[in-house]
């Protein structure tokens, strides 16, 4: 593929930065190529997913609904700043998980089908997955399509949704409020080469074609035309009934055998996504287009070139093509179901066959419907608007033809029939309005380094997730209710206090001082201190990873919600993508090993899914249970006089370990596990005193 400066330039932005792209361009002008070649060129984890099971097929990918589990029907946004204040967490596989939290690039072709609603919520499901309160959870969004074209489908559920939004288009997803999306256009044509028809083609695309132009484009309906001379045209039509019609009525007509041929389907291949008929029913005579370019490579048809078959039996079919008469014996295609996986031997998402359908690549077509010739391209059509009812039809059905000579218009096209909706051209005209590129690329690769490193140090998700898991355990009517209620204070006070605050203060800190302007890697008094921060986030976060485990240990089958371990897996994993993180020093690692390590350390971690069998040690099994009360007596003054929560002093099971060891010095102390010299030095001289004392008395009654 030979590119431009635009496909370079998009390139650039994909590689090194995280805006969010819409690459848009008129019928024929290559975007499914691009697409194709970002695929096979760009490194990042990527998926490629599309509103409809064709779409998605046609794109090599899977559809929009099925990868991310979303529901059909309105989608009401979260419109509370946090991320699982508002909605339920979707109940996804922990390899579904894992996926999406390896994601760093989404493409989703045919954009100008996909609604606001549905950008939102994957919006939210990437925050949800990735442990991360920005915009998509981090993952950079390519979005490829021509919103003149074939609109969203949006009437039946508008009602609920128009209380959120000014209208179902993508572009108005409520992210992109505060996340505005970059847009690229491919201006050259490839499929048309006539000047005055691409200048009517654009005219329509725009809504602003003029009487001269109109009068140049209806030259092409000719009411005197015998039906003989259009025997070899495609109809387009806007409705599926005429469509049926028309195919249903020539088959019929024709003399010779109906022959049947019955896909063969293997695997997982659902039913709306067939790419071709079932049951194909044909005749000798018959008119019929490819529907699957050559995949042998040799170019011996194409997505979209008409024929008509001129011999066929049970086991062959040939036909011969319209356009150089040219003969050709078809033989089957397959078309696989593809399903994205995570290979976590090296975190990266991997392509792998679900099933396959394999059939001839032809479908009838004396006929067929706007919708479905979208992609499609036809050297000589009928075509018909006449009836027209959404956005871009006229432009769709207009825009497949490769001339205006090869068009026959089957009435003349009105003003009326010509429907685009003023807000696409609105947010068209003001989107692709000319910016700095350059300088936006220049500044957009600073800003995704920033805004990586302070993601790591950003703690809001992780609140939200434990307060999340915190409400899930109904605690009511639990014995130790009290213990519990503990273990929460203790956790609150690590991660809102020692962490979350802390971290919050260093950011704005840190950032307010930096010089933006220079790239990451100039700024080494920054990234030393990056590096100190760490020193002092990572023992915190460990304690609270082990504070969090030990709510596995508490008998609380009957009390969880069946979201819990769900939950509990998530903020797991994000705690330990952060631990990781935090370990890559920056003055010596570049951004992306700093990526990488946060992702492998979600794909390693081992998800659980039911609560320990083991117990705490209860009270009745304590060793010197006096003695116990007294060192907790005093743990109860030591943090009244400090300002601090008794249970930051000394935990619960460092207490029972100390009373049951009873050492006599600071030596003995610090051999405790989990006390060590540093702790017994803190505690001191008077707390070994304490127990001491209470081993004398205890001698005295001997």
């Amino acid at each position: 593929m030979n590119l431009s400066i635009t496909h370079k330039r998009v390139i650039d932005f994909l590689v090194n930065t995280n805006k969010p792209i819409f690459l848009t361009g008129k019928a024929g002008t290559g975007k499914t190529t691009f697409l194709h070649y970002i695929k096979n060129n760009i490194t990042k984890n990527m998926a490629v997913v599309a509103p409809t099971a064709i779409a998605a097929l046609n794109a090599g990918g899977v559809t929009i609904n099925s990868f991310f589990q979303i529901p059909f029907g309105p989608l009401i946004p979260n419109t509370s700043g946090e991320i699982y204040n508002a909605e339920k967490v979707s109940r996804m596989s922990p390899d579904k998980a894992k996926l999406l939290a390896s994601l760093q690039l989404l493409i989703i072709d045919e954009i100008s089908m996909v609604r606001a609603d549905t950008i939102d919520r994957i919006d939210s499901i990437l925050k949800i997955v990735k442990g991360s309160s920005r915009p998509f959870g981090g993952v950079q969004l390519l979005m490829i399509g021509d919103l003149y074209q074939l609109p969203p489908v949006y009437q039946n559920d508008w009602p609920v949704l128009k209380a959120f939004y000014t209208s179902p288009y993508f572009f108005n997803g409520l992210i992109f409020n505060t996340f505005p999306v970059l847009s690229f256009e491919l201006t050259e044509v490839f499929r048309q080469s006539d000047p005055t028809f691409v200048q009517i083609l654009n005219s329509i695309r725009n809504a602003d074609i003029n009487a001269s132009l109109l009068g140049i484009l209806n030259k092409q309906y000719n009411p005197d035309l015998a039906p003989d001379t259009l025997s070899d045209y495609i109809t387009l039509s806007t409705h599926n009934s005429s469509v049926s019609k028309i195919n249903e009525s020539r088959l019929e007509n024709l003399k010779g055998e109906l022959l049947i041929y019955k896909a063969t389907v293997a695997g997982d291949f659902p039913k709306e996504a067939y790419p071709a008929e079932p049951e194909l029913r044909i005749k000798t005579g018959a008119q019929i287009i490819f529907i699957k370019n050559d995949s042998s490579g040799k170019k011996q048809y194409y997505n979209g070139r008409a024929a008509k078959i001129i011999a066929a039996s049970e086991n062959s079919i040939q036909v011969r093509f319209l356009d150089d008469g040219s003969e050709f014996e078809v033989v089957p295609e397959t078309w696989e179901n593809v399903k994205y996986a995570l290979n976590e031997s090296d975190g990266k998402i991997a392509e792998s066959n679900n099933g396959s359908f394999t059939q001839y690549p032809i479908k009838l077509a004396w006929a067929i419907t706007i919708h479905k010739s979208q992609g499609l391209t036809f050297d000589k059509a009928v075509i018909d608007v006449e009836a027209a009812f959404a956005s871009g039809q006229s432009y769709v059905a207009l825009s497949r033809c490769r001339t205006l000579e090869g068009l026959v218009l089957k009435a003349p096209v009105k003003a009326e029939n010509i429907i685009t909706d003023g807000r696409i051209i609105t947010f068209m005209q003001e989107t692709t309005s000319k910016h700095d590129k350059q300088e936006i690329l220049k500044t957009a690769k600073l800003e995704h380094e920033y805004e990586v490193v302070a993601d790591l140090f950003n703690f809001s998700s992780i609140q939200q997730e434990w307060r999340l898991l915190s409400s899930m355990i109904d605690y009511s009517d639990y014995s130790d209710k009290m213990i519990l209620l503990t273990l929460f204070k203790e956790v609150e006070e690590i991660l809102g206090n020692q962490i979350k605050k802390v971290a919050d203060k260093f950011l704005q800190k840190e950032f307010s001082a930096l010089i933006v302007e220079k790239p990451l890697k100039m700024q080494m008094g920054f990234l030393v201190r990056l590096k100190q921060a760490a020193v002092y986030f990572k023992p915190k976060i460990e304690d609270l990873i082990n504070c969090i485990q030990k709510l596995l240990t508490f008998p609380l089958e009957k009390n969880l919600d069946p979201d819990f371990f769900s939950i509990y897996n998530q903020l797991m994993s994000h705690l330990k993508g952060k631990l990781r993180g935090l370990q890559v020093d920056l003055t010596t690692s570049d951004l992306n090993e700093l990526l990488t390590a946060i992702t492998e350390a979600g794909i390693s971690y081992h998800p659980v899914y039911q609560l320990k069998t083991e117990r705490p040690a209860q009270i009745k099994e304590i060793v010197n249970p006096l003695l116990l009360q007294e060192i907790l007596t005093w743990r109860v003054d030591t943090g009244t006089k400090r300002g601090i929560a008794d249970y930051l002093v000394l935990s619960d099971q460092l207490c029972v370990s100390i009373a049951a060891k009873s050492p006599r010095s600071l030596s003995e102390l610090a051999q405790i596990k989990g006390v060590g010299a540093g702790k017994a030095t803190e505690l001191g001289d008077d707390f070994v005193k304490i127990i001491r004392n209470y081993l004398g008395e205890n001698d005295l009654f001997a």
